[in-house]
């Protein structure tokens, strides 16, 4: 994968983790803005993460899907569930003993953890099941159905190039006339924030995305230029930003952040910038790679401290949750993720 995108997996990860510090109670003023209308939007790190899947599956595998017909859809869909299936059935393992007796009160809840551990529960608009036992793996369920998917929307989008462009026209025309049908919050974040089938928009834009470097990777383009390009990306993602409180929620869950969001991929997986030179140093590639086992055990991290750390400053506890997980995250992804996908990638081709 390419360095600078690999880095940046680390810094909207960090925005995920910050927009679940929602239990952080204070009467500063300056915090309390940060957390409603800063932290809270931190969401637009998992449409980052989509996009970003659509264009890497693309650069991997989109050529190899288009000129071989008998493309080994198996072998892929192995590899790709390798990818996140252990670490999403090890966070499951480690929080549901908290569940039963935080959330479920010494009861199992058979059909939510069914849906959780087959990765099922983004298909179910209802919050009990959707945000289950790891709040975040609802992400890993839509990610799967991209994976299945995947083969299929390479196909559908090299034989009809022009449907993809019908479909992203209905999307937001669905979303901006939804507020007029529906006052249901939950169910509002349940189809627009959480369901793969709407989700998949983010990743097959991911895919064209792909398609648009494929064709400019070989211009040359200067350090100077490349510096400019890169800011400017970065400058139109924070104008979108400033402007999100006029946009409606169910619009700002993916749609609104979709043309920030692949021009940050695009621009950085070029790598001829200033921006995308430090990206791509080893310390913050590295964070990159450990970005996935953050994410999936930063809320697991939040949610045992509040439970069962002594009492301390709420402020303490950000910077003790985010080292916990940063730790965590270093030796799950030595000890358990690399060892786990060699041990599947040599069963692979043995």
């Amino acid at each position: 994968m390419l360095n600078s995108l690999t880095s940046l997996r680390f810094f909207f990860a960090f925005v995920v983790f910050l927009s679940h510090l929602t239990f952080v109670k204070t009467d500063l003023v300056w915090y309390n803005w940060l957390k409603n209308n800063v932290f809270f939007e931190g969401y637009l790190g998992v449409g980052f993460f989509f996009i970003l899947s659509g264009f890497v599956l693309a650069l991997n595998y989109e050529k190899k899907i288009i000129d071989n017909p008998n493309f080994d859809k198996k072998k892929f869909y192995i590899a790709r569930f390798a990818r996140i299936y252990p670490l999403h059935v090890l966070t499951f393992l480690i929080m549901l003993p908290f569940v039963v007796i935080n959330v479920w009160k010494y009861t199992f809840e058979w059909d939510i953890a069914a849906a959780n551990i087959f990765l099922l529960q983004s298909f179910i608009p209802v919050k009990d099941f959707y945000f289950s036992i790891n709040n975040v793996s609802w992400s890993i369920s839509t990610e799967a159905f991209f994976y299945i998917m995947f083969p299929f929307y390479v196909i559908w989008l090299y034989k009809f190039p022009k449907l993809i462009y019908i479909l992203l026209l209905i999307i937001p025309a669905i979303i901006f006339a939804e507020p007029y049908f529906s006052t249901n919050r939950n169910l509002e974040k349940g189809i627009f924030y959480i369901n793969p089938i709407v989700r998949s928009f983010d990743f097959i834009l991911g895919i064209i995305t792909c398609q648009i470097y494929q064709k400019i990777k070989t211009k040359e383009i200067n350090l100077a230029k490349g510096t400019m390009i890169e800011f400017t990306s970065i400058v139109l993602l924070i104008g979108f930003f400033i402007f999100h409180e006029d946009v409606a929620r169910a619009f700002r869950y993916g749609i609104y952040y979709w043309i920030p969001m692949m021009m940050i991929v695009l621009v950085f997986a070029l790598q001829k910038g200033f921006f995308s030179k430090i990206l791509q140093h080893k310390s913050l590639v590295y964070l990159g790679e450990i970005s996935f086992a953050f994410y999936m055990i930063h809320m697991i991290v939040i949610k045992y401290g509040n439970q069962y750390l002594p009492a301390i400053n709420d402020f303490s506890k950000i910077g003790l949750y985010f080292i916990i997980a940063l730790i965590l995250s270093i030796l799950i992804f030595e000890y358990f993720e690399k060892p786990v996908a060699k041990w599947i990638k040599n069963r692979l081709h043995s």
